[in-house]
C-alpha cells in the first residue's frame, strides 16, 4: 500500500515539475521579448519551482529508503529539510525581485509591449490555477507534506500571475489616458507589491520545516485525534509523545507492566488503531516494570 502511495506522490510531483519547466521557459522568453519585469519575475519563479519540484521528488525517494549503516534511523527528515530549503529559496527570489523592481522604479520605470504581455499573463493565470487546484485535489488523497508544499508553491505562482495580469491591464488602459506617462511605473510597482505580499508563505514553509526537523509537537487537532485513538485501547495522553515529520507520525508510548503477558499484542492493537490514519505512523513502545500493589521493593 505504501509503495503505491509513494508512486502516486512521485507522479504528482513529476507533473508539477513538468508544468514548472514549461512556464519557466515561456515566461523568461516572453519577459525578455516584452520587457516586462513582472513576467520575467514570474518566469524566474517558475524556474526555481522546477528545481524545487525535482528536489521534492528526490526527497520523497530518500525518505522511503530503509535504514543503513550511515543512516541508522532512515532518512525521514529529508522531507521537512526540503520544505525548509524551498521556503528559503523562494524567499530569496522574492527579495532579489523586490530589489530589482525598486531599482527600476528609481530609474524611470520600464516600458513594455503590453498587448503581448497581457495575452501571456492570461494564459499563465489559467495554467497556474489549474495546476494549483489539481495538486490540492491530489493532496486530499496523498496527505503528503511535499505535495502540500508544492500546492502552496503553485498558489503563490497563481497569485503572482493574477497580479501580473491585473497590472498589465491597468498599464494598457493607462496608455489611452492622460496618465500614459505613468504607465512605465506599473510593472515594477506590481513586482514590489506581489513580492512583499507573498513573502509570508515561504517564511511559514521555513518555520514548518524547521519545526518538524526539531520534532516539535504537531498541531492540536492532530494531537487530539491521536489521543482519541489511543484512549480507545486504554492508553492515556500522559503515556505518549509524538512528532510529525513530513508524511510520518513518530509516536512513543510508555506502558507500565506487572506481567510479561501484558506486553503481548499491544503493537498489533496500536497498528490496527492507526491503520487508516492519513500519515504513516511509526510507533515505539517502551515497557517498564510496575510493582504490584502491596509489593515491597528490595532496592534501597
Amino acid at each position: 500500500m505504501l509503495f503505491f502511495k509513494v508512486g502516486r506522490e512521485r507522479s504528482t510531483l513529476i507533473f508539477s515539475a513538468g508544468v514548472s519547466g514549461f512556464f519557466a521557459f515561456t515566461g523568461i522568453l516572453c519577459g525578455l521579448w516584452t520587457g516586462s519585469l513582472a513576467i520575467l519575475f514570474d518566469g524566474a519563479y517558475s524556474s526555481v519551482s522546477l528545481v524545487l519540484s525535482l528536489l521534492s521528488v528526490m526527497a520523497l525517494r530518500w525518505s522511503g529508503l530503509p535504514a543503513s549503516n550511515h543512516f541508522n534511523f532512515g532518512r525521514i527528515l529529508a522531507e521537512p529539510l526540503v520544505i525548509a530549503i524551498k521556503g528559503f529559496i523562494i524567499l530569496l527570489v522574492c527579495l532579489i525581485s523586490l530589489l530589482s523592481a525598486l531599482n527600476a522604479l528609481m530609474t524611470g520605470g520600464r516600458e513594455i509591449v503590453a498587448d503581448m504581455a497581457t495575452g501571456f499573463a492570461f494564459f499563465s493565470v489559467m495554467g497556474c490555477v489549474f495546476t494549483w487546484r489539481y495538486l490540492q485535489y491530489c493532496n486530499l488523497i496523498h496527505q503528503s507534506a511535499l505535495v502540500d508544499a508544492e500546492a502552496k508553491q503553485w498558489c503563490m505562482d497563481s497569485l503572482l500571475s493574477a497580479a501580473v495580469l491585473l497590472g498589465l491591464l491597468i498599464a494598457w488602459g493607462m496608455t489611452w489616458t492622460a496618465y500614459a506617462h505613468w504607465a512605465v511605473y506599473v510593472d515594477p510597482l506590481l513586482v514590489v507589491l506581489v513580492s512583499v505580499y507573498i513573502m509570508a508563505v515561504p517564511v511559514r514553509m521555513m518555520l514548518q520545516g524547521m519545526g518538524e526537523i526539531m520534532m516539535m509537537s504537531p498541531k492540536p487537532e492532530l494531537r487530539k485525534r491521536v489521543y482519541r485513538s489511543l484512549s480507545e485501547i486504554g492508553i492515556q495522553p500522559s503515556q505518549s509523545k509524538m512528532a510529525k515529520v513530513g508524511s510520518y507520525l513518530l509516536l512513543e508510548v510508555s506502558i507500565g507492566v506487572e506481567h510479561v503477558q501484558q506486553m503481548e499484542g499491544l503493537q498489533q492493537r496500536i497498528d490496527q488503531q492507526f491503520g487508516d490514519f492519513p500519515l504513516e505512523v511509526k510507533t515505539q513502545i517502551l515497557f517498564y516494570p510496575k510493582w504490584p500493589r502491596g509489593a515491597v521493593s528490595l532496592l534501597r
